[in-house]
């Protein structure tokens, strides 16, 4: 199995490894293929099933007008992503379940999710570790009314249903004074393996809550956070390690000039560095997005906010590029040197590399009910390769949509290697954008996490960071589970790597483990990790099977077969695997 293992920062306590399980890889690649093709999408919402509209019988009380929101995930397991979607105060929500084309069925009352409710938004997370994915759902109230204790943590049974535990966890949401539950996210932040979790208020009702590993969560909002959360207006908030340490921040946006930076402290408290960092000059931050968009190495942040029709100032800041700078938690803002700033009235957004070029774009979504917001369509900054200049190609591609965008949805729903787009509108049908990239433009790398084998790590690889390396690129992705605006995306890292035959994949796990993929070819591949090398099939013991599947892999040259990690196929890693296998667990 191929394997390097170095030490980043912290010695290695026991050594982990990985295995590749290939879905579909190309492994007849040879030389280079098309790089930066040009992007197109087709709107295929009817088509794949997802032409349900959401309905709102918002009459002023509550803020419906705001909302829209869902999340995807594999929920059954079967290895292709599922969608759930709030459907409004109007009609109930959905639970599209994948046929394994991005063909989608609604199961939402069969699986005990078809609730009717004023939602918000939704976030995906095992957060009692059994190995399926659970949804938390924020909610206002019922149809009809304002009221508090209408959101719902689902917890994922593993037989096609769900059961909402929220109140034997302990999400209370206590502390919300005017039933305002904006977007969920999970994340890891104590990094002791298991998923905590941050809901955004925007009446002051915003709410950090730690895992205490039983199945049950505690409020840590007063102790953990260095701020009156009461008085940020927030809208959505995720967990990112912004300076490599592993530990990470809480990036937590908010409307009227309220957005927080939360260096993570590493003992379970966070220091609001906001001003010091340069960020929060947001006028209205409502979504968010994140990745290297310069390929220096260093992680960036994207925040949406609202700008004047006549342009940035006084009426608006428009969207927000905070660029990182050398020093840790120091940025740069320029999205307007960069064409990133005039997103009207900015609300979701994603980072995917939307034509495997090597470089991460951004999809930004907008919308409002009135004030002359109401047409105005989404936009698709596509980038230069430099992260300098970004340029609008949402009209060209094929995404048409002009409404009342409010989360937005990115995932590889058809398994074809490249990422789509669910855009959530408010009060009207969505919208799904299928990439249309084919053959040799497919030159991506898709990286899904197993970390059941491991105590430490949070499941699905939350907090993974990985650095992908060939002939012309030089990429850093992180695994994150935040809110872009209510929506949570794909919990995968995704890099096109342009005209480059292969990459050199280094991982490190939020442990401070390392491993090395020198070679790898573009495809789509779950990675675990393990504490014993040679326990290819994840039981906790080696016997005939492990035997088996490392032939298989090493038969059919996918990278998993490489065990010296040298980059190529020989006796050495039938040699090495034997020798693991030998040496048993430890």
């Amino acid at each position: 199995m191929t394997k390097q293992t170095m030490s980043v920062d912290r010695s290695i306590s026991y050594r982990l490894s990985v295995l590749m399980m290939a879905a579909g890889a190309a492994a007849g690649l040879a030389g280079g293929v098309a790089s930066g093709a040009d992007p197109h999408v087709s709107n295929q919402t009817v088509a794949a099933g997802l032409g349900a509209p959401h309905v709102s019988f918002d009459n002023g009380m509550g803020l419906e007008f705001m909302t829209a929101g869902g999340a995807c995930g594999d929920f059954d397991n079967d290895g292709d992503l599922d969608i759930f979607v709030i459907g409004g105060s109007g009609t109930f929500d959905h639970l599209y379940i994948n046929d394994g084309t991005g063909v989608f069925t609604d199961e939402g009352a069969a699986w005990g999710v078809a609730k009717v409710h004023k939602g918000s938004g939704a976030a995906v997370g095992d957060y009692n570790n059994d190995g399926y994915l659970d949804i938390m759902v924020t909610s206002m109230g019922p149809a009809h009314e304002l009221a508090n204790g209408w959101s719902v943590l689902y917890r994922n049974n593993g037989d096609n249903t769900f059961t909402d535990v929220a109140a034997a966890a302990g999400i209370t949401l206590e502390n919300s004074t005017a039933f305002d539950a904006f977007s969920p996210a999970f994340g890891d932040y104590d990094l002791d393996g298991d998923l905590d979790l941050a809901i955004a208020g925007w009446y002051g009702g915003s709410s950090l809550y730690q895992n205490n590993g039983d199945g049950t969560f505690t409020d840590v909002t007063s102790t953990a956070l260095d701020a009156d959360m009461t008085v940020v207006r927030a809208f959505a908030p995720r967990f990112v390690d912004m300076d490599g340490d592993r530990y990470p921040e809480i990036l937590w946006v908010a409307d009227f000039g309220t957005s927080k930076y939360f260096v993570n402290n590493g003992d379970g408290t966070f220091t609001d560095q906001t001003v010091s960092s340069g960020t929060g000059l947001d006028s209205n931050g409502m979504g968010n997005t994140f990745g290297d968009y310069n390929n220096d190495g260093r992680l960036d942040w994207y925040v949406t906010s609202r700008v004047a029709l006549d342009g940035p100032g006084p009426g608006g800041s428009g969207n927000m590029l905070f660029l990182a700078t050398t020093t840790d938690h120091v940025y740069d803002e320029v999205s307007v040197a960069t064409g990133t700033n005039y997103g009207y009235w900015g609300w979701g957004a994603v980072s995917l590399d939307l034509n495997h070029d090597g470089a991460l774009d951004i999809f930004a979504t907008n919308g409002f009910a009135n004030k002359g917001y109401q047409f105005i369509p989404s936009q698709m900054f596509l980038n230069d390769g430099t992260g300098a200049s970004f340029t609008d190609v949402a009209a060209i591609c094929g995404m048409d949509d002009a409404g009342q965008g409010r989360g937005v949805i990115s995932g590889d729903y058809d398994n074809d290697g490249d990422r789509d787009i669910l855009l959530i509108n408010n009060r009207e049908q969505h919208d799904y954008y299928r990439n249309e990239l084919a053959g040799a433009d497919i030159n991506a790398i898709t990286l899904h996490f197993d970390t059941s084998a491991v105590d430490d790590l949070a499941p699905n690889g939350f907090g993974t960071r990985v650095w992908i390396d060939s002939a012309s690129h030089n990429q850093l992705r992180y695994l994150d589970g935040g809110s872009s605006y209510l929506t949570q995306s794909e919990l995968s890292i995704h890099v096109g790597i342009g005209s480059d035959p292969q990459a050199q994949i280094t991982i490190q796990w939020a442990n401070g483990d390392v491993d090395v993929f020198p070679a790898v070819l573009p495809g789509r591949y779950t990675i675990a990790a393990l504490a014993c090398p040679a326990d290819l099939t994840l039981d906790g013991a080696l016997n005939f099977f492990d035997i088996s599947e490392f032939l298989t892999l090493f038969a059919d040259g996918h990278p998993q077969g490489d065990f010296t990690g040298d980059g190529s196929f020989n006796f050495f890693d039938i040699s090495g695997f034997l020798g693991a296998f030998a040496d048993g667990c430890p």
